[in-house]
Protein backbone atom coordinates (compact mmCIF):
# COMPACT_ATOMS: atom_id res chain seq x y z
CA UNK A 1 0.00 0.00 0.00
CA UNK A 2 1.13 3.80 -0.85
CA UNK A 3 2.10 5.75 2.18
CA UNK A 4 0.17 8.67 2.31
CA UNK A 5 3.12 11.49 3.74
CA UNK A 6 1.62 14.20 6.65
CA UNK A 7 0.83 17.44 4.70
CA UNK A 8 3.01 20.47 4.88
CA UNK A 9 -0.35 22.03 7.26
CA UNK A 10 0.45 19.47 10.08
CA UNK A 11 4.54 19.63 9.93
CA UNK A 12 4.24 23.51 10.31
CA UNK A 13 1.32 23.16 13.32
CA UNK A 14 3.88 21.29 14.77
CA UNK A 15 6.71 23.80 14.66
CA UNK A 16 4.26 26.39 15.83
CA UNK A 17 3.38 24.49 19.10
CA UNK A 18 7.15 24.08 19.40
CA UNK A 19 8.36 27.56 19.14
CA UNK A 20 5.27 29.14 21.07
CA UNK A 21 5.84 26.82 24.09
CA UNK A 22 2.20 25.19 24.09
CA UNK A 23 -0.98 24.29 22.39
CA UNK A 24 -2.68 27.52 23.47
CA UNK A 25 -0.26 30.35 22.08
CA UNK A 26 0.36 28.12 19.36
CA UNK A 27 -3.69 28.12 18.22
CA UNK A 28 -3.69 31.91 18.76
CA UNK A 29 -0.75 32.59 17.14
CA UNK A 30 -2.31 30.82 13.97
CA UNK A 31 -5.68 32.11 14.71
CA UNK A 32 -6.74 28.38 15.32
CA UNK A 33 -8.49 26.97 18.32
CA UNK A 34 -6.44 24.16 20.69
CA UNK A 35 -8.63 21.29 19.42
CA UNK A 36 -8.17 21.52 16.08
CA UNK A 37 -3.88 22.17 16.78
CA UNK A 38 -4.17 19.36 18.84
CA UNK A 39 -6.09 16.84 17.20
CA UNK A 40 -3.08 18.17 13.82
CA UNK A 41 -0.24 16.85 16.16
CA UNK A 42 -2.17 13.59 17.18
CA UNK A 43 -2.77 13.15 13.86
CA UNK A 44 0.86 14.04 12.94
CA UNK A 45 2.49 11.45 15.37
CA UNK A 46 -0.14 8.59 13.98
CA UNK A 47 1.01 9.31 10.43
CA UNK A 48 4.72 9.47 11.26
CA UNK A 49 4.52 6.54 13.88
CA UNK A 50 6.76 8.28 16.76
CA UNK A 51 5.58 10.31 19.48
CA UNK A 52 6.93 13.67 18.91
CA UNK A 53 6.26 15.58 22.14
CA UNK A 54 5.67 14.66 25.97
CA UNK A 55 2.80 16.78 26.91
CA UNK A 56 2.17 17.29 30.64
CA UNK A 57 -0.60 20.00 32.08
CA UNK A 58 2.50 21.91 32.93
CA UNK A 59 4.96 22.16 29.51
CA UNK A 60 5.28 20.26 26.40
CA UNK A 61 8.93 18.54 25.72
CA UNK A 62 10.27 17.38 22.51
CA UNK A 63 11.43 13.78 22.01
CA UNK A 64 14.24 12.61 20.34
CA UNK A 65 12.26 11.57 17.01
CA UNK A 66 10.67 15.70 17.73
CA UNK A 67 13.62 17.50 18.02
CA UNK A 68 15.16 15.64 14.67
CA UNK A 69 11.57 16.48 12.91
CA UNK A 70 11.99 19.68 14.23
CA UNK A 71 14.75 20.91 11.87
CA UNK A 72 13.20 19.55 8.98
CA UNK A 73 10.08 21.53 9.81
CA UNK A 74 11.72 24.72 10.12
CA UNK A 75 13.67 24.12 6.44
CA UNK A 76 10.39 22.63 4.92
CA UNK A 77 9.25 26.58 6.33
CA UNK A 78 12.32 28.25 4.97
CA UNK A 79 11.80 26.68 1.60
CA UNK A 80 7.71 27.69 1.53
CA UNK A 81 9.07 31.02 2.23
CA UNK A 82 11.71 31.19 -0.51
CA UNK A 83 8.91 29.84 -2.93
CA UNK A 84 6.51 31.86 -2.21
CA UNK A 85 9.47 35.06 -2.60
CA UNK A 86 10.46 33.31 -5.81
CA UNK A 87 7.15 33.24 -7.31
CA UNK A 88 6.11 36.97 -6.20
CA UNK A 89 9.30 37.53 -7.76
CA UNK A 90 8.05 36.25 -11.40
CA UNK A 91 5.88 38.54 -11.48
CA UNK A 92 7.14 41.51 -10.70
CA UNK A 93 8.65 43.51 -13.08
CA UNK A 94 12.49 44.23 -13.36
CA UNK A 95 13.00 47.46 -11.96
CA UNK A 96 14.83 49.69 -9.73
CA UNK A 97 18.52 50.52 -9.21
CA UNK A 98 21.24 47.68 -9.43
CA UNK A 99 24.72 49.28 -7.86
CA UNK A 100 27.87 47.24 -9.67
CA UNK A 101 31.68 47.58 -9.26
CA UNK A 102 34.00 47.02 -11.50
CA UNK A 103 37.82 47.27 -12.27
CA UNK A 104 38.65 49.59 -14.91
CA UNK A 105 40.28 47.76 -17.09
CA UNK A 106 37.13 45.87 -17.65
CA UNK A 107 34.57 49.01 -18.00
CA UNK A 108 36.66 50.05 -20.48
CA UNK A 109 36.95 46.45 -22.80
CA UNK A 110 33.36 45.80 -21.91
CA UNK A 111 30.68 47.89 -20.18
CA UNK A 112 29.50 50.06 -22.53
CA UNK A 113 28.66 47.94 -25.28
CA UNK A 114 26.98 45.10 -22.84
CA UNK A 115 24.76 47.76 -20.54
CA UNK A 116 23.45 49.39 -23.57
CA UNK A 117 21.91 46.10 -24.65
CA UNK A 118 21.06 45.50 -21.29
CA UNK A 119 18.88 48.73 -21.02
CA UNK A 120 17.15 47.87 -24.06
CA UNK A 121 16.00 44.95 -22.73
CA UNK A 122 15.28 46.45 -19.28
CA UNK A 123 14.48 49.94 -19.55
CA UNK A 124 13.31 49.93 -16.44
CA UNK A 125 15.80 48.97 -14.12
CA UNK A 126 18.59 52.06 -13.34
CA UNK A 127 22.02 50.91 -13.26
CA UNK A 128 24.52 52.77 -11.26
CA UNK A 129 28.28 52.05 -12.22
CA UNK A 130 31.41 52.11 -9.72
CA UNK A 131 34.89 51.92 -11.63
CA UNK A 132 37.04 50.81 -9.06
CA UNK A 133 40.04 48.86 -8.28
CA UNK A 134 39.15 48.48 -5.08
CA UNK A 135 37.93 45.38 -3.57
CA UNK A 136 34.64 46.92 -1.87
CA UNK A 137 32.94 44.98 0.55
CA UNK A 138 29.59 44.69 -1.49
CA UNK A 139 27.19 44.59 1.37
CA UNK A 140 28.62 46.93 3.36
CA UNK A 141 29.19 49.31 0.62
CA UNK A 142 25.55 48.79 -0.89
CA UNK A 143 26.59 46.82 -4.16
CA UNK A 144 24.44 44.46 -5.56
CA UNK A 145 27.36 43.15 -7.83
CA UNK A 146 30.93 43.08 -8.25
CA UNK A 147 33.78 41.73 -11.82
CA UNK A 148 36.90 40.63 -10.16
CA UNK A 149 39.58 38.42 -11.40
CA UNK A 150 39.86 36.73 -8.20
CA UNK A 151 37.26 34.93 -6.22
CA UNK A 152 38.50 36.32 -2.52
CA UNK A 153 35.40 35.55 -1.24
CA UNK A 154 33.01 35.76 2.10
CA UNK A 155 31.24 32.81 2.76
CA UNK A 156 27.67 35.02 2.09
CA UNK A 157 29.34 35.83 -1.71
CA UNK A 158 28.69 33.67 -4.89
CA UNK A 159 31.67 33.43 -7.70
CA UNK A 160 30.56 32.75 -11.32
CA UNK A 161 33.67 32.57 -13.92
CA UNK A 162 32.95 34.60 -16.68
CA UNK A 163 36.11 33.71 -18.98
CA UNK A 164 39.56 32.99 -18.65
CA UNK A 165 42.23 35.49 -19.62
CA UNK A 166 45.99 35.57 -20.46
CA UNK A 167 48.38 38.56 -20.85
CA UNK A 168 49.90 38.88 -24.06
CA UNK A 169 53.27 40.84 -24.66
CA UNK A 170 52.23 43.65 -27.27
CA UNK A 171 54.25 46.94 -29.25
CA UNK A 172 54.05 49.36 -31.73
CA UNK A 173 54.92 48.93 -35.29
CA UNK A 174 57.49 52.17 -34.68
CA UNK A 175 59.15 50.78 -31.51
CA UNK A 176 59.22 47.62 -33.09
CA UNK A 177 61.57 49.33 -36.21
CA UNK A 178 63.44 50.72 -33.56
CA UNK A 179 64.67 47.65 -31.41
CA UNK A 180 63.19 44.84 -33.69
CA UNK A 181 61.10 42.35 -32.02
CA UNK A 182 62.34 40.54 -29.10
CA UNK A 183 62.72 36.51 -30.17
CA UNK A 184 62.48 35.12 -26.60
CA UNK A 185 61.65 36.75 -23.36
CA UNK A 186 64.96 37.21 -22.21
CA UNK A 187 65.42 40.10 -24.47
CA UNK A 188 62.84 42.23 -23.18
CA UNK A 189 65.67 42.83 -20.08
CA UNK A 190 67.56 45.31 -22.34
CA UNK A 191 64.21 46.78 -24.18
CA UNK A 192 62.25 49.74 -23.16
CA UNK A 193 58.83 48.28 -21.26
CA UNK A 194 55.63 49.63 -20.47
CA UNK A 195 54.91 48.62 -16.53
CA UNK A 196 51.33 47.74 -14.65
CA UNK A 197 51.60 48.33 -11.35
CA UNK A 198 49.24 46.15 -10.10
CA UNK A 199 50.21 42.89 -11.49
CA UNK A 200 51.08 40.64 -9.01
CA UNK A 201 54.91 40.22 -11.25
CA UNK A 202 55.02 43.94 -11.30
CA UNK A 203 58.13 44.09 -13.46
CA UNK A 204 59.09 40.39 -13.26
CA UNK A 205 57.48 38.69 -16.12
CA UNK A 206 56.89 34.90 -16.19
CA UNK A 207 56.99 33.00 -19.18
CA UNK A 208 56.28 29.28 -19.96
CA UNK A 209 57.80 27.01 -22.94
CA UNK A 210 57.53 23.36 -23.18
CA UNK A 211 57.08 23.22 -19.42
CA UNK A 212 60.26 25.10 -18.64
CA UNK A 213 59.27 28.87 -16.53
CA UNK A 214 61.38 31.45 -17.37
CA UNK A 215 60.94 34.69 -15.20
CA UNK A 216 62.41 38.23 -17.24
CA UNK A 217 63.05 41.29 -15.26
CA UNK A 218 61.16 43.64 -17.80
CA UNK A 219 63.39 47.03 -18.29
CA UNK A 220 61.38 50.04 -17.49
CA UNK A 221 61.14 53.51 -16.06
CA UNK A 222 57.52 53.94 -15.31
CA UNK A 223 54.55 51.66 -13.50
CA UNK A 224 51.24 52.99 -14.22
CA UNK A 225 48.21 50.84 -12.55
CA UNK A 226 45.45 51.49 -15.34
CA UNK A 227 45.52 49.50 -18.26
CA UNK A 228 44.02 51.79 -20.75
CA UNK A 229 46.73 54.00 -19.79
CA UNK A 230 49.53 51.47 -20.40
CA UNK A 231 47.59 50.71 -23.54
CA UNK A 232 48.25 54.24 -25.24
CA UNK A 233 51.75 54.20 -24.00
CA UNK A 234 52.08 50.99 -25.79
CA UNK A 235 50.23 52.32 -28.65
CA UNK A 236 52.41 55.35 -28.55
CA UNK A 237 55.44 53.31 -28.52
CA UNK A 238 56.82 54.01 -25.32
CA UNK A 239 57.63 50.18 -24.79
CA UNK A 240 56.56 46.60 -24.94
CA UNK A 241 53.87 45.79 -22.67
CA UNK A 242 52.22 43.16 -20.78
CA UNK A 243 48.35 43.43 -21.48
CA UNK A 244 45.28 40.89 -20.74
CA UNK A 245 44.09 39.73 -23.53
CA UNK A 246 40.85 41.28 -23.71
CA UNK A 247 42.18 44.98 -23.40
CA UNK A 248 44.94 44.50 -25.88
CA UNK A 249 42.55 42.36 -28.44
CA UNK A 250 41.06 45.91 -30.02
CA UNK A 251 44.29 47.39 -30.66
CA UNK A 252 46.14 44.35 -32.37
CA UNK A 253 42.96 43.81 -34.44
CA UNK A 254 43.08 47.25 -35.35
CA UNK A 255 47.08 47.02 -36.18
CA UNK A 256 47.58 49.96 -34.02
CA UNK A 257 49.53 46.97 -31.87
CA UNK A 258 51.80 43.65 -32.46
CA UNK A 259 51.79 41.08 -30.56
CA UNK A 260 55.06 39.26 -29.59
CA UNK A 261 56.70 36.23 -28.19
CA UNK A 262 52.89 34.31 -28.93
CA UNK A 263 54.70 31.29 -28.78
CA UNK A 264 54.89 31.66 -25.01
CA UNK A 265 52.50 31.50 -22.47
CA UNK A 266 51.50 33.36 -19.40
CA UNK A 267 50.28 33.13 -16.08
CA UNK A 268 45.96 32.81 -16.53
CA UNK A 269 43.38 34.30 -14.66
CA UNK A 270 39.57 33.56 -14.98
CA UNK A 271 37.24 36.82 -14.23
CA UNK A 272 34.34 35.86 -11.73
CA UNK A 273 31.04 37.69 -11.52
CA UNK A 274 30.53 38.02 -7.76
CA UNK A 275 27.35 38.67 -5.84
CA UNK A 276 25.60 38.24 -2.47
CA UNK A 277 23.72 35.23 -1.50
CA UNK A 278 20.12 35.44 -1.63
CA UNK A 279 17.10 33.46 -2.11
CA UNK A 280 15.69 34.45 -4.02
CA UNK A 281 17.45 37.84 -6.02
CA UNK A 282 15.65 40.50 -6.79
CA UNK A 283 13.93 40.56 -10.02
CA UNK A 284 16.10 43.79 -11.24
CA UNK A 285 19.34 41.89 -9.45
CA UNK A 286 18.73 38.66 -11.58
CA UNK A 287 17.81 39.48 -14.81
CA UNK A 288 21.35 41.16 -14.69
CA UNK A 289 23.59 38.12 -13.40
CA UNK A 290 21.50 36.09 -16.28
CA UNK A 291 22.14 38.91 -19.08
CA UNK A 292 25.85 39.38 -17.78
CA UNK A 293 26.21 35.45 -17.64
CA UNK A 294 25.07 34.79 -21.58
CA UNK A 295 26.95 37.39 -22.59
CA UNK A 296 29.76 35.58 -22.15
CA UNK A 297 28.94 32.19 -22.39
CA UNK A 298 31.15 30.52 -24.51
CA UNK A 299 33.00 33.79 -24.93
CA UNK A 300 37.07 33.04 -26.12
CA UNK A 301 38.34 36.25 -25.97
Amino acid sequence: METIEPSSELALAFLAVVEAGSITAAATAMHSSKSRISKQLSRLERELGVQLLYRSTRRLTLTEAGARYLEYCRQLRELLRQSTAAMRELREEASGRVRMTVPAMFGGAFMAELLLAFHQRYPAVRLELDISPALLDLEADGYDLAIRSAPRLAPSLVARCLFHTRDWIVAADSLLQRHGAPQRPADLAALPCVIHAGQRAGAHWLFTQGGKVEEVAARHWLQISDYSLNERLAEAGAGFARLPDFVAAGAVSAGRLRRVLADYDTPGAAVYLVYPHKKPQPAKVRVLIDFIVDCFAGRDV
